[in-house]
């Protein structure tokens, strides 16, 4: 019995013993026999990195070749950040020490703590070096190479950035690139973009650079790296280049932009010069937009903006003092487009619109007379606001609608609104006026293919309601209102851009494309074509001759015998005639903003020119110039000059003086 025992307790542990050996032998089987694919796959990812070696972006040109954007090759001083913290601390610090120095040399404002912190910035690869210093000289890169062993882990490397040849000329069109961010990092890797980026590398931010990152860009290409167990770089295993982004062609003529913002610049200088009109503010205009725009397919040849900003300060990474004062509204935004961005009262270029709804509803036809006295009487309204002069209190007397937009009367319009709103329910409900402008694209967005262009407005009485609603104002709509409106001010806002393709669409006979602002796309390599961009219609609108007819001939006359006879003395109006409006819109407690918008040659218009000024006063006294002075270039009778290289000029010879013009 005393021997059973034992050798019970024997059996039952190596019963035990057989059962653990046997689990184990069956957990090695599965380690290394079945899951063996797996396991291998996981130690060659642990093994392998890989890194994303930034491709080129394409370029950027006018429409006639001229290179806008190009890419130059940048000296770059970088730092092998593996390398370097394997150095002991007080020989890194001593390394970084002179490597600031001689960066303070060659005009590279940063120290040693500087380049410490950019080193350690987790926003770049582990597994590439870390650029410390861009555009240094060439005699830099020769000394640090032939001092090599004074610099270990510094390495002096070429990359591609951005070149401007044409300095801000364009910028907020252009737009620029920066380093991406984690949020844009995160949308592009959502998105499933066949080019993916990693944190250093740059992203369209504004403009055409953002508008059409997913062409400019290029394909990165691909190195894989083998790794130690501490994860430092071995060797290189593999490496595919990188493919250059698509080229990229705009409809843009640099030219004819350096004029737009040389003329843009040179107008607002000059408003702010002239003394103001007894009762009127000075003129203080510090922002404003030229567009110049095809009526036959909706490319924009310009698009200036004032004021501007130099693109290339972004290249090696603006400063905060320098984003300060881009940020800073005491200097008027210069990094917004102004012509699609800013939202300004159209004042008498919108009796345009007004004269169409008048025509196409039916109430008014060509040959109603109506007689201004100087001013109206708002039907039903008393009170000293209840009757409004025309600018100068000029009487016109009989006049048709023709007329009335050559001479730009006021009280003609001022009926017409009135009219539109008693008679409201027999032309079409409360929107009896708005519905016929809404078909010339005004208080929406116009589509052009850039980012953050705003609507404005056109306002009605469904906005008034929903506005008040959240204000402390009448909800009512009055007769008043739509006789501000008529005469485009009250709420109504627009951007030149909105005005420009709205007299566009009447310039080609009622076709509203939306504005283009690139010609065609060109992948890298020589065996596939450039896609064309073709025109986009928007809308239309209806323009029997019997409508459109006598607001041409209305609109053919202000620079003949209207308010821009002035801006167009000594301009050969039979060689190249031109139907425009100026326009000047009242802002309470300061200067009018000055506005023309126009087009030419009449009979089969090529260019349409639409000019903003804000508090520069009459749009025939300061807008009309401006314009007159692109349609010398335009019409050739003035050779056209071609883009100062490095920045926008001077202008060339002055722009016409003119006085009289009261819109």
């Amino acid at each position: 019995m005393s021997n059973e025992i034992p050798r019970l307790r024997l059996s039952v542990l190596g019963m035990v013993a057989v059962a653990l050996f046997a689990a184990l032998f069956a957990r090695l089987y599965d380690l290394q026999v079945v899951g063996a694919s797996d396991f291998q796959v996981q130690a060659e990812a642990n093994r392998v990195r890989e890194v994303l070696v930034p491709a080129p972006r394409g370029r950027i040109f006018d429409r006639n070749g001229k290179v806008i954007v190009d890419n130059r090759i940048d000296v770059v001083v970088a730092v092998d950040r593996s390398g370097f913290n394997q150095l002991e601390e007080e020989k890194g610090t001593e390394l970084l020490t002179r490597l600031a120095g001689e960066l303070v040399k060659v005009g590279k404002q940063i120290d040693a703590e500087g380049l410490r912190t950019r080193i350690n910035n987790q926003k770049f690869s582990r597994y590439a070096p870390v650029p410390v210093a861009q555009g240094v000289p060439e005699e830099l890169k020769i000394y640090l190479e032939e001092h090599a062993a004074e610099y270990p882990s510094v390495i002096v490397q070429r990359t591609a950035v951005r070149h401007y040849p044409y300095g801000p000329l364009a910028a907020n069109v252009v737009g620029y690139t920066a380093k991406i961010n984690e949020d844009e990092l995160a949308v592009a890797e959502e998105s499933g973009t066949p080019k993916p980026y990693s944190l250093n590398d740059d992203i369209g931010r504004t403009g055409v650079e953002r508008a059409y990152e997913q062409d400019l860009r290029g394909t990165p290409g691909k190195r894989e790296i083998e790794v130690d167990a501490d994860g430092d770089p071995v060797r290189v295993i593999s490496e595919t280049l990188p493919k250059p982004g698509s080229d990229l062609t705009l409809t843009l003529d640099i030219d004819i932009q350096a004029v737009a913002q040389q003329r843009l610049e040179q107008g607002l200088e000059a408003a702010r010069q002239r003394p103001p009109r007894p009762g009127n503010a000075p003129n203080q205009g510090q922002r404003g937009a030229v567009v110049v725009e095809d009526p036959n397919n909706g490319q924009v040849l310009a698009m200036a903006s004032y004021p501007t900003y130099d693109v290339s300060r972004f290249v090696d990474g603006i400063d905060n003092a320098e984003w300060a004062y881009l940020q800073d509204p005491a200097n008027e935004y210069p990094l917004n487009n102004w012509a699609m961005q800013g939202l300004w009262a159209s004042g008498s270029t919108f009796k345009l619109f007004v004269g169409y709804a008048a025509l196409k509803s039916g109430l008014m036809s060509a040959d109603t007379v109506f007689f201004d006295r100087g001013g109206y009487q708002i039907p039903g309204c008393t009170g000293a606001k209840c009757f409004r002069s025309n600018a100068g209190s000029s009487a016109y007397g009989a006049i048709r609608i023709d007329e009335a937009l050559t001479v730009s009367s006021d009280a003609y319009f001022y009926n017409v609104g009135a009219q539109f709103y008693l008679q409201q329910e027999r032309f079409g409900g409360e929107e009896a006026m708005q519905q016929y402008i809404r078909d010339f694209g005004i208080g929406e967005e116009t589509g052009i293919p850039l980012t953050e262009e705003v609507a404005g407005r056109l306002p009605t009485p469904q906005w008034r309601r929903e506005y008040c609603a959240q204000q402390d104002c009448d909800p009512d709509w009055h007769a008043g209102d739509n006789v501000n409106l008529a005469v485009g001010q009250g709420d109504m806002v627009l951007t030149p851009l909105q005005l420009a393709n709205g007299y566009a669409t009447f310039a080609n006979g009622g076709t509203r494309y939306q504005p283009q602002i690139a010609a065609s796309i060109d992948p890298p390599g020589d065996d596939t074509a450039p896609t064309l961009v073709a025109p986009v219609v928007a809308g239309r609108v209806d323009l029997p001759p019997e409508i459109r007819q006598p607001l041409l001939d209305g609109l053919a006359n202000v620079p003949i015998s209207g308010t821009a006879v002035s801006a167009f003395n000594g301009f050969d109006l039979e060689a190249f005639p031109i139907a425009g409006k100026t326009g000047t819109a009242q802002v309470q407690d300061k200067a009018d903003s000055a506005v023309f918008s126009a087009f030419g040659p009449v009979n089969a218009p090529r260019y349409q020119v639409t000019v903003l000024m804000e508090e520069s006063g009459f749009g025939g006294s300061n807008a009309a110039p401006v314009a007159r002075a692109l349609f010398d270039v335009l019409s050739g009778a003035v050779p056209k000059p071609p883009a100062p290289l490095g920045g926008v000029g001077a202008a060339v010879g002055a722009l016409p003086t003119v006085g009289g013009a009261y819109d």
